[in-house]
């Protein structure tokens, strides 16, 4: 059943750029041009090496009623630039969009509409989302519908809670008690958040599509195999002392990150005593839990 329809925002969109400002010709339309039109936009420019972002979002500013804020700052990566919007934010619900983002036309409206009708204790409604790769059919990406506290060892799982910050819309207050990102983190920093969010917070997830997420190629993490493992580790320690997820679920994650890079690196045509090291120390964390492990398991004993 619909809910009774509402017609003042309370929602502030946060986007982030960072050299690649010709996306925010996509994302900035499909932002202004909701069903229930935000509260604000706030530009985050990440310290990009020209000015272009400025220039498209002053053609934004010029044609909306909208309040568009262009702010730009030194390079800190994404997670000091959605930190910067969170401070400035007047909204009591925020978005975060990619500058790759493309919003559904009624995506605030309907998200807005639930995560107002609970309890000041819910922090985010996270929902589904299209993926678009460039030459490649589009995917959706389903959530199950769920309300409640968090199995934190299902976030950023195959049918288990999204751990991109995108796919939620979060309340401002719990954001600040949580004093937003982690900006010593440089990979899974949206996990960082949402497992320490929800120590204490509940969440709603409604399966329904509510942004297309566009892959891209050039992403810097896809150019270097270790960039994503070192990140990945920096995160899983970080996880480890701070007790954000259970001990076996952080030694799962590690064999998985090891293995992962394992099959970069073979992709890549790395020889076979290069990755040696890591089904080592893959296995040595935990022992092979289906038949493909089993085979890289065998394989290495015999390289």
């Amino acid at each position: 059943m619909r809910m009774n329809h509402i017609n003042k925002s309370k929602t502030s969109v946060i986007v982030t750029t960072y050299n690649d400002a010709e996306y925010l010709k996509r994302s900035l339309p499909s932002i202004v041009n909701q069903s229930l039109e935000p509260l604000e936009i706030i530009i985050i420019d990440d310290g990009s090496i020209n000015n272009d972002a400025q220039l498209i979002s002053n053609s934004f500013i010029d044609s909306t009623d909208i309040s568009i804020v262009y702010k730009k700052k030194y390079n800190g990566g994404p997670s000091s630039a959605r930190n910067a919007g969170i401070k400035i934010a007047k909204g009591e619900f925020i978005l975060f969009v990619d500058s790759d983002d493309e919003l559904l036309p009624d995506s605030i409206e309907w998200r807005q509409e639930i995560l107002e009708s609970l309890g000041k204790n819910y922090a985010s409604v996270y929902c589904s989302r299209i993926e678009q790769t460039e030459n490649k059919s589009n995917k959706i990406v389903r959530v199950l519908n769920f309300d409640g506290m968090l199995d934190v060892s299902l976030v950023g799982r195959i049918n288990g809670i999204p751990g991109q910050i995108t796919n939620h819309l979060f309340r401002k207050s719990i954001l600040a008690e949580a004093e937003g990102y982690n900006e010593f983190l440089k990979f899974n920093e949206d996990f960082d958040l949402i497992l320490r969010i929800a120590k204490k917070s509940m969440f709603r997830g409604v399966n329904k599509v509510g942004f297309i997420q566009h892959i891209r190629g050039d992403s810097w993490s896809k150019t270097d195999p270790y960039i994503a493992f070192n990140g990945v580790e920096d995160f899983l320690e970080t996880a480890l002392n701070k007790k954000l997820l259970p001990l076996i679920e952080i030694n799962k994650r590690k064999k998985e990150n090891r293995l992962s890079l394992v099959k970069k690196l073979l992709v890549q045509r790395e020889k076979w005593s290069k990755v040696k090291p890591y089904i080592d120390e893959a296995f040595d964390i935990m022992a092979p839990q289906n038949i493909k492990e089993l085979i890289i398991f065998s394989l290495n004993k015999f390289k």
